[in-house]
């Protein structure tokens, strides 16, 4: 029998390529459990891409009928931290929040031991044109939102200047978990 995880994992794989790694991540008892799929060298060496699956599973009133997010971040590293606070972040808001472009996701430390940046950003996937970060399933259409790392410092920025400007300043490298925090 057919279930949205194994259509999700075949339609990953049919995309991606061969899974390299997945963990299950439960931000508490109340939450869901999401899993998260790691996929290494995507898009390129050195780059490791992490997907979520179980939060198109959620709810939201801002969501179009049969249409449903599921989170991508993709990094310079090898740390799957990363991923983890994708899925943590996932099944943390799991039917509260839309996980729409602009949105931010924060936590209290560091999402890894490899900076300080302790926040997402919601954006396009980086290296998926729209098409290709849809993906038509039997029960619902998935499409995969982009996450990005930010400084706690950034988010005032973000939020004075939007999310355009922000994006085009110097020093914001979309892959670079070692950048310093940029300013405006």
């Amino acid at each position: 029998m057919d279930t949205f995880e194994t259509n999700w994992l075949k339609a990953l794989e049919e995309r991606f390529g061969e899974i390299d790694g997945i963990v299950e991540v439960q931000a508490n008892d109340d939450q869901p459990e999401i899993k998260v799929i790691y996929f290494e060298n995507l898009p390129e060496e050195g780059t490791l891409t992490a997907v979520t699956c179980g939060l198109s599973q959620a709810s939201h009133p801002d969501w179009e009928e049969g249409s449903k997010p599921e989170l991508i971040v993709s990094l310079d590293t090898k740390d799957q931290s990363w991923g983890f606070a994708a899925g943590f972040f996932a099944s943390a808001f799991f039917n509260e929040k839309r996980f729409s472009y602009g949105d931010i996701f924060q936590i209290d430390d560091p999402i890894s031991d490899e900076s300080e940046m302790s926040a997402y950003l919601v954006f396009a996937p980086s290296f998926l044109s729209q098409e290709e970060a849809t993906f038509e399933l039997p029960d619902r259409t998935i499409h995969l939102q982009g996450l990005y790392p930010l400084f706690e410092s950034e988010i005032d920025l973000y939020d004075e200047i939007g999310l355009e400007k922000f994006w085009h300043l110097d020093g914001f490298d979309l892959y670079d978990v070692k950048r310093k925090p940029v300013r405006g």
